[in-house]
């Protein structure tokens, strides 16, 4: 060993990579469709009705406006993408010898390394199908506020609200699928100076990222590494920065 680190990514699983190319195609025909039926929109879209859902709201067609679906799946897209490379990310000790199969393996550590390498690929692949799930939500919003604005009329239709809970529905079922894979790991030896509070794990001198909780009922991060402090901001960019700011793009 040479004492340098290097970081390295783990291999993604097949699902993840179809995830991916997924999430491309529904991108790429989500802003055509918009390209394609921009000329049809009027040229005031209604953006603000009553409760009878009479327009009394208007803002000029602009295609910043009207692509902004594609905005967020390209937000949701680069949030939760860095998410997932985070994940697979690897601080790696220099050795050629070192790295097996895909990175599932490594000569010389504990099993526990290798189980958390899997544990963040499988982890990777649950975060990839949620931006499939709510990346192709906001391709079929797309097509809901195209048919709003030609109507005139505030309501986005009856199968938006089934979008909204198909997406949720599928986000749990991807939940408990990864859940399910990451089964029950094994506790490791007790080192009350590597646990804060009770319940945090802090071990910069740990490569691995997932680490079995002290009971061994689930997994945790290593927040003595850098990845795990980035992942818990990108977190709350996510579900409290983005929102905020698309909203204050769309009521501008």
């Amino acid at each position: 060993m040479t004492g340098r680190f290097r970081v390295r990514m783990l291999r993604p699983t097949a699902v993840t990579w179809a995830a991916i190319a997924a999430i491309a195609i529904v991108i790429g025909g989500c802003a055509g469709f918009l390209l394609g039926r921009y000329a049809s929109l009027p040229s005031i879209l209604p953006v603000r009705f009553n409760r009878v859902d009479r327009p009394i709201g208007w803002q000029y067609k602009t295609y910043p406006r009207v692509f902004m679906p594609v905005f967020v799946q390209i937000t949701l897209t680069l949030i939760l993408g860095t998410i997932g490379s985070l994940l697979m990310s690897r601080s790696q000790p220099v050795d050629d010898d070192t790295l097996l199969d895909g990175g599932f393996a490594h000569a010389g550590s504990p099993a526990s390394l290798a189980a958390g390498d899997m544990a963040a690929a499988v982890a990777a692949e649950a975060i990839a199908l949620f931006a499939l799930i709510w990346v192709s939500f906001q391709a079929y919003a797309a097509l809901a506020l195209v048919t709003m604005w030609n109507r005139g009329r505030g309501d986005l239709g009856y199968w938006y609200t089934l979008a909204i809970i198909a997406g949720i529905v599928l986000s749990i079922v991807v939940a408990v699928r990864a859940q399910l894979r990451l089964g029950r790991p094994a506790p490791r030896p007790f080192v009350a100076e590597h646990w804060r509070f009770g319940q945090l794990y802090r071990n910069p001198d740990d490569p691995a990222l997932f680490v079995p909780t002290r009971d061994g009922a689930r997994w945790t991060l290593n927040f003595g590494r850098p990845v795990a402090a980035a992942l818990i901001g990108i977190c709350v960019l996510l579900g409290i920065v983005a929102p905020a700011t698309i909203l204050h793009l769309l009521l501008r």
